[in-house]
């Protein structure tokens, strides 16, 4: 198990965002009894199921749910607007709904594409990016995790979304132009440049050398704390060695410092 596995499965209570923090959980809310169902199913899916590449019975389960629920456009919409919603405001749920979305991704009814619901979505919180992160810096660590959770799901014959590569690559580097980087959002980044910095890297070399770059200084921050610096100089090292698994000696060491950086806390 790698040093970043372990922080997710330690972290506390995923965190609703501002204009959440007042309301009742989703699935209480939602008057629909078939998309009420479908969350409570969506909450039995675990980081695991996302990740397998054979689909677990939780996942057929919840994605049979969710094509009967979308027999009409109108019903795939509200699906795409609940299930985006979701994992925006839950960062850790945010894997599975990408997962989830892209079981569905060519899914179609009445004209309306699932695949195009969501890329719409993306593309409305793009463009506000900025805002976002500066507004509700949790609902902007969801957006992150959901666009590159997709950009690894979505493909196109077998290839990833190339239009995703440049936003993927913006998001990023947004995360990383605080004045001071959070170990939220360091830990945030190089998850995500553990599970697509190859494709990434491969679709783009040289803006990869260009975010590497940004991540590097982040390192030399006089306010980036310990923990952070251990998450760069991982992932530095996962950079250098091909995005390939390091060598479990060296794995190891990060693991036993994290974990002795996490219980200075």
């Amino acid at each position: 198990m790698n040093s970043r596995r372990q922080l997710e499965q330690t972290a506390g209570p995923p965190r609703l965002p501002k204009h959440a923090q007042k309301k009742e959980d989703s699935s209480s809310k939602v008057e629909d009894k078939e998309m009420a169902a479908i969350l409570a199913s969506m909450d039995t899916v675990t980081v695991e199921d996302a990740e397998a590449g054979s689909l677990s019975w939780q996942l057929t389960d919840v994605v049979m749910q969710m094509e009967q629920y979308a027999c009409t456009g109108a019903k795939l919409k509200e699906l795409v607007r609940t299930t985006y919603n979701k994992s925006v405001e839950d960062q850790n749920f945010a894997k599975v709904g990408a997962r989830l979305c892209g079981e569905m991704a060519t899914h179609e009814v009445d004209g309306v594409k699932l695949r195009s619901e969501v890329l719409t979505r993306l593309q409305e919180d793009f463009k506000k990016k900025e805002s976002l992160h500066a507004s509700d810096g949790a609902v902007f660590l969801g957006f992150v995790t959901l666009l590159c959770e997709l950009f690894g799901v979505l493909h196109i014959n077998g290839e990833p979304m190339k239009a995703l590569v440049g936003p993927v690559y913006d998001t990023l580097m947004e995360l990383l132009s605080s004045k001071c980087v959070s170990n939220d959002e360091v830990l945030c980044c190089t998850m995500q440049l553990e599970h697509i910095g190859q494709t990434l890297e491969r679709n783009d070399s040289s803006r990869m050398s260009t975010l590497m770059g940004k991540v590097r200084d982040c390192a030399l921050g006089k306010d980036t704390s310990p923990f952070a610096r251990c998450l760069i100089m991982e992932i530095v090292e996962r950079h250098a060695n091909g995005w390939e698994p390091l060598p479990q000696d060296v794995s190891e060491y990060y693991s036993s410092t994290l974990e002795k950086l996490m219980s200075e806390k």
